[in-house]
C-alpha cells in the first residue's frame, strides 16, 4: 500500500553526523566507525535509516533530499510511499512495524509437524534456522487507515529512538485520505527470536526485533499471550528458558499491565475526562506515572523523553489555529532583540541562547515550534502560550532544561535525569496539557510514590 511515512521532522545525533560526514566526501563505512567511534555495526543500521528515508543512495551518497537536510538542517515532509504491514491473523491487528523494502526471500520446507527448516541466502553462502510455525486461526482482513497511520507511527518512532511525533490529529485526517491500497494480502513468515535476559523489570526474557529497529518487548508480550494458549509454544519456552523464567516474566507481564491502568487512571483524575480526547498526549502522560513508580535509570530516561512530546504533539497544531507572523527585518541583531522583547513582554524572565539563534528562521524542530509560539502569542493576550507563560514564567528556561534532559537521556553520557528534576518536568508536562488544551478538569498534580 502507499502511506505516508516519516513523521520525526529531524534526524537523531547520529543521522545527522553520518549525514554531514558523507556530504563531505566520506565513502567508507570503516572510516565512518573511526570518526564517530560507533561500531560498524550501528552505523550500517544509521545508514539503512537514511537510506530508507530516502536520504542517502548505495555507496553512501546524498540525494536531493538528503543534500537538502543537511543544508536546511531539517527533513520534509515524506510523501506517501510504498510500504508493507503485517497483520496478525488470528487478531487481525496490525503489527507496529512496516517494510519499504522487499522482505527477506528464504527456502521454507516442512520438518514434523508444526516445525519447520528456513534456508536463508543462497547456495554456497546460506544457513538454516529451525523455526516452531504458530497456528493462524484467522483470514486476513483490510486495516482501517488510521490502523495504517498508527503502525507508520510507531515504526518511525523505533526507527528514530523513540522519538515522539509532532502531529495534531486534524493532519492524521488528511494522512488518512492519503492511504491506498494495492493488490491482496499475502502470507508471510515472520521469524522471532526468544532471548534471555533481565531487562530491570522483572522480565526475563524477551524477542529480538525482526524489524532491527529496537526493543523487542512488543513482539515477546504477543508471542506471550499466544503461549498462553499454545501448549506447544509454552514447552518450547520452558524448554528454552526454563519453566521458574517464563512463570515470573508472565508475573511481572501482569503487573506491568495493571500499573498500565493505574498510571491511565491518576492521568485522568489530574486532568479530567478531556484528557482522553487527546488519546497521543495521555498515552505519553501515563508513561511519566509508570516512570514515577517503576524509577529505574531506564524509566527515568523514557520520562525525560515523554515531557518532550508531550509538547511535540501540541505545539505544532496550536501553531496551525494561531499563525505567527514572522519578523521583517532581515537584520539578524534587530530580529533578535525583537524576539526578546516579545517574550519578555509576555513575562518571561530569560530566553535561551537557541532560542534567540533561531528565532528569525524557526526550524521545524521543537525550538522552532516554541518560537512560532512566542511570535503568535505576542499579537494576541489571549493565546493559550501566552497564559502559560503568565502562570509559568520560566517557562522557556524550564523547556529548553527538559530539551537538554531528553537529548542526554537519549544519546549523551549524562544519562537519566535525577528523581527531583524528574518531578519537575512531569509537572511541566501536566501544565502543558492543562494550558495548551485548554483542560479544566481534575486536580493537583502531586506526585504518589510507591514504596
Amino acid at each position: 500500500m502507499t502511506a505516508p511515512t516519516g513523521y520525526s521532522r529531524t534526524l537523531d545525533a547520529f543521522q545527522t553526523v553520518v549525514l554531514r560526514l558523507c556530504a563531505a566526501g566520506v565513502r567508507d563505512i570503516g572510516d565512518l566507525s573511526r570518526l564517530i567511534g560507533l561500531d560498524p555495526a550501528l552505523c550500517r543500521t544509521v545508514i539503512a535509516r537514511l537510506v530508507e528515508g530516502r536520504l542517502m543512495e548505495l555507496g553512501l551518497k546524498l540525494t536531493e533530499a538528503g543534500r537538502r537536510t543537511v543544508a536546511e538542517g531539517e527533513v520534509a515532509e515524506t510523501d506517501p510511499r510504498l510500504v508493507r504491514v503485517f497483520q496478525d491473523p488470528t487478531t487481525g491487528a496490525l503489527l507496529p512495524r512496516i517494510l519499504v523494502a522487499d522482505p527477506v526471500r528464504a527456502d521454507l520446507r516442512e520438518h514434523r509437524g508444526r516445525w519447520v527448516i528456513i534456508q536463508f541466502g543462497t547456495a554456497g553462502a546460506s544457513r538454516e534456522v529451525s523455526a516452531l510455525t504458530l497456528r493462524a486461526n484467522g483470514s486476513s482482513m483490510r486495516p482501517s487507515e488510521r490502523d495504517v497511520l498508527e503502525a507508520c507511527r510507531s515504526h518511525d518512532l523505533a526507527a528514530r529512538g523513540l522519538r515522539g511525533a509532532s502531529r495534531h490529529p486534524d493532519n492524521a485526517v488528511v494522512a488518512a485520505r492519503r492511504i491506498g491500497f494495492h493488490g491482496t494480502a499475502n502470507p508471510v513468515y515472520l521469524v522471532c527470536y526468544v532471548v534471555e535476559g533481565d531487562d530491570g523489570s522483572g522480565r526475563m526474557w524477551t524477542v529480538e526485533d525482526p524489524f532491527a529497529l529496537g526493543d523487542g518487548r512488543t513482539f515477546a508480550d504477543l508471542l506471550a499471550a499466544r503461549a498462553e494458549g499454545d501448549e506447544q509454544l509454552g514447552r518450547l519456552i520452558d524448554d528454552l528458558l526454563g519453566r521458574s523464567r517464563r512463570d515470573r516474566t508472565a508475573a511481572a507481564r501482569k503487573v506491568d499491565r495493571e500499573l498500565a491502568e493505574d498510571a491511565r487512571a491518576d492521568v485522568v483524575r489530574i486532568l479530567g475526562e478531556e484528557i482522553r480526547d487527546h488519546p497521543e498526549v495521555f498515552t505519553h502522560l501515563a508513561d511519566i506515572e509508570l516512570a514515577l513508580v517503576k524509577d529505574t535509570a531506564r524509566e527515568r530516561e523514557n520520562a525525560a523523553r515523554n515531557a518532550i512530546r508531550v509538547f511535540e504533539c501540541i505545539l505544532p497544531g496550536l501553531n496551525e489555529r494561531f499563525p505567527a507572523q514572522l519578523p521583517t527585518s532581515r537584520v539578524p541583531g534587530v530580529r533578535e532583540r525583537a524576539f526578546v522583547l516579545t517574550a519578555r513582554r509576555l513575562g518571561v524572565i530569560s530566553v535561551p541562547p537557541n532560542m534567540r539563534r533561531h528565532c528569525a528562521k524557526p526550524t521545524n524542530a521543537l525550538v522552532g515550534d516554541i518560537i512560532r509560539a512566542i511570535w503568535a502569542a505576542g499579537e494576541n493576550a489571549q493565546h493559550p502560550f501566552a497564559t502559560f507563560i503568565r502562570q509559568r514564567p520560566t517557562l522557556l528556561e524550564d523547556l529548553d532544561r527538559s530539551r537538554i534532559l531528553r537529548n542526554n537521556a537519549t544519546h549523551g553520557s549524562t544519562g537519566a535525569p535525577a528523581p527531583d528534576e524528574l518531578e519537575h518536568i512531569r509537572t511541566l508536562a501536566y501544565e502543558a496539557a492543562r494550558h495548551l488544551l485548554g483542560l479544566s478538569g481534575g486536580r493537583s498534580t502531586t506526585s504518589k510514590r510507591v514504596n
